[in-house]
């Protein structure tokens, strides 16, 4: 099974014999950080390799013409995402459904290709996900929860309530869906647990209701989660047929300013297993607590792209670029691909690969 992810030029597939896809993830909190966030955009599609998705993960509203998300629907060849939950102005903890609702709508006219949605939160769940070490870590399932909370569970979650409303928009103008991963698992103790199980379990349910209704859709899971455990995981997500997008994995939690690393190597395992199929871009500041630089941004798409490489060798076999640099190496008899002198700097005239 695959999704068709429309563009401003038609559209890019996510599947499981499809080339793995990369999710730029950028955006603002403060207004002052706007024009740094503009300058990463540009850094971002000036890219030779450019990322296939760039979600806007801003949560501050602007002119609609503005918006980092309005800007990739309509000035590049990325998909556009968001999630709009980040954008409603809560009163105490409460979501106004009619808001968020209109932020959706107005997303999906101007162009953008792929929205998340939190539909799984409810009280069940979280009561199961109390027992763990770090009960929720995801922003947008966070304010769900919250909504919920102040509401004392006496209704669904808000995304429920919206969700006929959301697929029929989605369906009017051609967008997909990504159940997104609210009790995803903060550290790698709290993987596989009872939240986690139920909340893939439900995630499945939905995102079958909403494909029978002609709505492209992508499943979000896991967060942090061991070899062993994203092997699990996988093999569950796999058996559904419906694309992945892994946040992460991120496999250890001893990669503090290195998780731009640690997130590849957890996507490639997970890519291994065949249940990766669009890669979210990790930071190296991802819990360093600091803003992502300029340099950290991009350095974090090359990342994605190696890893997704990678995985396309296995799932795809995917090799054409690794044969040409090859075949340079071996025209060149150097292991620096295009060297047209002789020897480099390291094994000088001691290279083996002069030897022939």
């Amino acid at each position: 099974m695959y999704v068709a992810i429309k563009n401003k030029f038609g559209f890019v597939e996510a599947g499981s014999s499809k080339k793995t896809l990369v999710n730029s993830l950028i955006g603002f909190n403060h207004k002052n950080e706007y024009d740094c966030e503009l300058k990463k955009l540009n850094s971002i599609i000036s890219l030779e390799d450019k990322p296939d998705i760039i979600s806007d993960l801003s949560t501050i509203r602007v002119n609609t013409t503005e918006t980092i998300w309005y800007k990739v629907a309509n000035e590049t060849q990325c998909v556009s995402a968001t999630l709009p939950i980040y954008l409603v102005k809560t009163k105490n903890n409460k979501i106004d459904d009619n808001e968020l609702l209109e932020i959706i709508i107005e997303q999906m006219e101007y162009g953008v290709g792929l929205i998340t949605i939190h539909p799984t939160a409810n009280k069940e769940i979280f009561n199961f996900s109390r027992k763990r070490l770090v009960p929720i870590t995801s922003r947008g399932g966070g304010m769900v929860v919250k909504d919920l909370i102040s509401n004392e569970f006496k209704d669904v979650n808000v995304y429920l309530r919206l969700l006929p409303k959301i697929i029929h928009y989605a369906q009017k103008y051609g967008v997909t869906l990504s159940i997104g991963t609210t009790f995803r698992s903060g550290n790698i103790f709290d993987t596989n647990d009872e939240a986690q199980n139920k909340e893939i379990e439900l995630q499945i349910t939905l995102a079958k209701l909403i494909s029978q209704q002609n709505v492209g859709v992508i499943i979000e899971a896991p967060g942090h989660a061991r070899p062993c455990d994203i092997k699990i995981i996988s093999a569950i997500l796999r058996s559904t047929g419906f694309p992945i997008m892994p946040l992460g994995p991120i496999p250890t939690e001893t990669a503090v300013g290195m998780d731009h690393i640690s997130g590849a190597i957890g996507a490639t395992i997970m890519g291994l297993e065949n249940c990766a199929d669009i890669l979210a871009t990790v930071t190296r500041e991802e819990h360093t607590g600091g803003r992502p630089t300029m340099e950290a941004t991009i350095e974090a798409v090359k990342v994605a792209k190696v890893a997704a490489h990678i995985i396309d060798i296995h799932k795809i076999d995917d090799t054409a670029a690794d044969m040409k640099i090859t075949k340079s190496r071996v025209k060149s008899h150097s292991c620096v691909s295009g060297k047209i002198t002789k020897y480099c700097d390291r094994c000088q005239e001691l290279c083996p690969l002069m030897i022939r």
